[in-house]
């Protein structure tokens, strides 16, 4: 069996390139793949312009003769699908509203010709329970291998509380930047946000800037008081996996994806009840002062059973035979 996949990140801090990398390294004894990236098929380096060129790059490459199906995990690339193939999509979250937010109202064409092309596909997975449910798409979490998280120690230098995304709109870091500045002011507590270069936002005493590995990623998050979501769309973030096997807290906007979580697994992470930057702050504060051992216990119990790389590699790769025999 030979699987082509196609996503533009592969591996790195991108959610979806995580996810994307784990099923390869997790599937690779199994069956062979055919993987479609960034760096696989080119791209032309400029904001707004990187999916488009991958998109055009990908359309003009054949499909290798030896592919049984084709996986894609990004609806703005549905247009890759051939009919000759069986066909997977896999949607990492609410993808109108992040088109939207990202680029406007110019985006609604794309939306409706992605809304034509899901009649074709022969399965649509979602890492988002909430919108899984909603559409009546087949459920799959995004993954985290825990073994690997296990092996790599905290950072030893100061505690701080953490941010991570990439900056864009959708992530909202804006919000973040109060949050942070307020719990300085009442606790001394300095902020770090990750996934973005140092000097895009003015330094200050309060919060500092970095991009880092995923290691790296990790031993902070072994050492933070809390990670902080703050976006304003997300389906299943890699990064709440990773902050509950390296057993960091979880605050978070009311995001319905993770309203949804918290309903499935029973209350791990932390939830505003507004995007306020008042009702966000009181949360974060009473995470740094109780200090939530029991959450943080069964955050890390549930993350090894049912969202490890090895239990959900598994589900695609009974998807993948069972599309192969239809």
């Amino acid at each position: 069996m030979k699987v082509l996949l196609v996503n533009p990140t592969y591996g790195g801090i991108s959610g979806s390139g995580r996810h994307v990398k784990l099923l390869h390294e997790f599937l690779k004894n199994k069956m062979n793949f055919e993987i479609w990236s960034l760096h696989t098929i080119g791209y032309i380096d400029v904001p707004k312009l990187k999916s488009l060129s991958f998109y055009i790059r990908c359309k003009l490459r054949k499909i290798p003769n030896d592919v049984d199906l084709i996986h894609i995990h990004n609806p703005k690339f549905i247009g890759l699908l051939d009919r000759r193939f069986p066909s997977i999509l896999t949607i990492h979250g609410s993808y109108q509203q992040e088109l939207v937010t990202q680029y406007g109202i110019l985006i609604k064409p794309l939306i409706k010709y992605i809304e034509r092309r899901l009649k074709s596909v022969d399965v649509i997975t979602c890492v988002d329970p909430y919108t899984a449910e909603k559409m009546n798409w087949r459920w799959i979490p995004n993954m985290i291998d825990t073994e690997a998280v296990e092996k790599i120690s905290p950072d030893d230098h100061e505690r701080k509380l953490l941010w991570i995304g990439r900056d864009d709109p959708v992530k909202n870091h804006e919000l973040f930047r109060k949050i942070a500045k307020r719990v300085f002011q009442s606790y001394g507590i300095r902020s770090m946000a990750l996934g973005i270069r140092k000097g895009r936002y003015p330094s200050e005493e309060w919060i500092s800037y970095d991009r880092v590995e995923w290691e790296r990623v990790i031993s902070y998050l072994k050492n933070a008081y809390a990670l902080v979501i703050t976006s304003k769309v997300e389906g299943l973030p890699s990064t709440l996996l990773e902050a509950w096997a390296a057993k960091c807290p979880v605050v978070s906007v009311p995001l319905p994806s993770l309203k949804k979580l918290n309903e499935i697994c029973g209350d791990i992470l932390k939830l505003a009840n507004s995007y306020s930057p008042e009702d966000l702050y009181n949360i974060v504060a009473g995470v740094i002062e109780e200090k939530p051992a029991d959450m943080i216990r069964r955050a890390y119990a549930i993350v090894k059973e049912k969202f490890d790389a090895r239990i959900v590699s598994s589900k695609y790769y009974a998807i993948y035979e069972s599309l192969l025999k239809r």
